[in-house]
């Protein structure tokens, strides 16, 4: 589905993210990204996105270049992404977070609240529906920006360390949540330092980044 050639990411202060990087993503693809901090984890996703173009290289959809056949709003309405760093509005209510990507696109109201009641149900987060995001707790920002990323049932859901400081209740919560996401259809491409142990069904992906370059692919 995704495939990136020979991809690299030279930044303006001559710091080198990324380094010819080859990596295909395929459709229903559950993929671990690790490494440690500074590895290029979230620049991959960020290339992915469309936040960042590659230096060099190239990123392809189906067999052609992303940019020349999509513009950015059309892109990222079959890929969304959850950032380590929340992006959320902190004085309007986890219901008006959770909803924005259908607010954007004029859906119902009616299939609006429908969906953020089923979402926020996933995530046990229902009865905070009404609460203003700043009222939250980190674990619980954490799972609003993870709704609110598949909230619109996007083809590639990409997460930045969704797991990151979290208590081991709340990261299995989260990961319940992911692999539910990941068994509906939904391609999972997820940077992380903590890979939760549990036994799963199918194996998942792994690609391990150290200074811009890919130096594993395996399974887990």
């Amino acid at each position: 589905m995704i495939k990136l050639v020979d991809v690299t990411k030279v930044y303006p202060n001559g710091t080198v993210a990324l380094e010819k990087v080859n990596l295909e993503i395929n459709e229903g693809d559950f993929v671990y990204i690790s490494g440690e901090s500074g590895a290029g984890k979230t620049t991959l996703l960020r290339l992915i996105h469309l936040d960042e173009l590659p230096t060099k290289g190239t990123i392809l959809y189906r067999g052609k270049p992303i940019k020349k056949i999509f513009k950015v709003h059309a892109w990222r309405r079959k890929v969304q992404i959850a950032y380590q760093d929340f992006m959320l509005i902190e004085d309007r209510t986890v219901l008006d977070n959770i909803t924005l990507p259908l607010q954007i696109i004029g859906e119902s109201f009616s299939s609006i609240y429908n969906k953020a009641e089923n979402v926020l149900g996933m995530l046990k987060l229902r009865d905070k529906m009404y609460k203003l995001v700043k009222e939250l707790s980190g674990g619980e920002k954490q799972r609003i920006a993870l709704g609110r990323a598949v909230i619109s049932n996007p083809e590639l859901l990409l997460l930045d360390e969704p797991l990151g400081n979290l208590d081991e209740e709340t990261a299995q919560i989260i990961m319940d949540f992911i692999e539910a996401i990941n068994e509906q259809g939904t391609t999972i491409t997820m940077s992380t330092h903590h890979m939760v142990k549990r036994e799963v069904s199918t194996p998942k992906r792994l690609i391990r980044l150290k200074n811009g370059r890919i130096i594993y692919k395996g399974y887990v």
